[in-house]
């Protein structure tokens, strides 16, 4: 009875010593894949990106998939975002507009500058996710204010992107090239929407 009792024991803490190991989580950042600015004067004028809205399903450190482009949708485990889905956003659209709004004469704010800006640039995001049998879609709706909050121009941009691959790192390439694309939608369209130019 003993030696049953003894390979019990050990069997168990085999069982246990594997429970115990846990799939580490991979973290992911959106990417405007563009390389740093230069400028050695800004303009006096200012345009200040707010913060980004997301809906409550996106709200959340784990990456959201969906499931055949249906209604269903996979939160993951062990993919996680390493910021918030809005400050991403957010991050990505100022690095792509700074350069060319610096080149229309708007200098692009950085996160957390207080400064009152010229204009404000507000960004709601309606869907951001994807299918990996398909694409990751984004649709946002964005807004043109001036420092006495009038609206000067309104939009709505949808994108698709094909996910090229089943993998988390695929997903989030194919987010990042939509946003990249919204932001450069916007910094063509900004600067004239700016000087009072539809």
């Amino acid at each position: 009875m003993p030696r049953n009792l003894l390979l019990l024991t050990l069997a168990l803490l085999v069982l246990l010593s594997g429970c115990g190991r846990s799939t580490p989580t991979r973290y992911y950042l959106l990417e405007s894949a563009l390389g740093p600015v230069k400028a050695d004067s800004l303009p006096s004028k200012s345009l200040r990106v707010a913060q980004v809205t997301v809906p409550d399903y996106l709200d959340r450190n784990s990456i959201v998939s969906r499931v055949n482009g249906q209604t269903e949708l996979i939160v993951s485990q062990f993919h996680a975002w390493a910021e918030p889905v809005g400050h991403g956003v957010r991050r990505v659209v100022q690095e792509v507009l700074t350069a060319p709004l610096l080149a229309a004469g708007l200098n692009v704010l950085a996160a957390g500058d207080d400064t009152r800006a010229d204009y404000v640039l507000l960004i709601d995001v309606q869907r951001l996710d994807g299918n990996f049998e398909a694409s990751a879609v984004l649709e946002a709706r964005w807004t043109l204010k001036n420092r006495h909050d009038d609206v000067l121009a309104r939009g709505i941009y949808a994108d698709a992107e094909p996910v090229n691959g089943k993998t988390y790192d695929a997903l989030t390439a194919a987010e990042s090239l939509m946003v990249r694309r919204m932001a450069e939608h916007l910094a063509s369209r900004l600067p004239a929407l700016a000087r009072g130019k539809s």
